[in-house]
């Protein structure tokens, strides 16, 4: 570690996940996140850390500009409600869909985004509910070239990879397209549900972020 002539100090290069300092003793920068079970403050992305000790702030540096989604980007997002003709959602990373399903990477923090009725599903939606609901992992296309971003699911890629049983909480399995089937009690509930909900291959890998579920 050394100083600089602002009180700084370097305490050289770290990888995403090290820890920089504890919550109680410092406050979170730019380009970490916090471990609110351990309490610690850690590196968001690869860079050189520094803790400011007169402000009592760690921070990260990173090598390059954090990576941002755009148009035609595919992603993988939580919704987080529904309201009227909208799904709301948070996007929390970048995925590949083809030749095979495969995570690319976390993004920092997640993005606002939504999914308006026209962009659920190729045909008449009577009720959103029918197609997601909150707490569900999805996997979609970003259509919009700015956050809040606007989300598509029309194609048969994109819809639910993830879901609770509504009626005794464990995890759905896919029976179609169009359902899924709790194995537990034998729940079936209707969702648009990805064509990649079966692959093994794409695991949603979260570092950074805690995901919250609001009730």
């Amino acid at each position: 570690m050394s100083y600089s002539s602002q009180g700084v100090v370097e305490k050289g290069k770290v990888m995403p996940g090290d820890v920089l300092a504890t919550i109680e003793e410092f406050l979170p920068g730019e380009g970490v996140y916090v471990d609110p079970v351990k309490g610690f403050i850690r590196a968001a992305a690869p860079g050189v850390a520094y803790l400011d000790m007169s402000r009592r702030i760690a921070y990260v540096k990173p090598h390059k500009k954090p990576q941002t989604p755009g148009p035609g980007s595919e992603v993988a997002a939580l919704v987080t409600g529904v309201r009227g003709d909208l799904v709301v959602a948070e996007v929390y990373g970048v995925v590949r869909l083809s030749p095979k399903p495969a995570w690319l990477y976390e993004l920092p923090s997640p993005y606002s985004a939504a999914i308006p009725i026209s962009q659920i599903a190729d045909e008449y939606i009577k009720n959103i509910e029918d197609y997601y609901r909150m707490g569900d992992w999805i996997l979609a296309k970003i259509v919009s070239r700015t956050p809040p971003f606007t989300l598509s699911t029309v194609e048969p890629r994109y819809g639910v990879v993830y879901a609770i049983c509504s009626r005794c909480g464990a995890v759905m399995e896919f029976q179609s397209e169009r359902s899924m089937k709790c194995p537990k009690c034998g729940n079936v509930e209707k969702r648009k549900v990805s064509i990649h909900a079966k692959s093994r291959h794409l695991r949603i890998r979260l570092v950074r972020n805690l995901v919250i579920y609001r009730s």
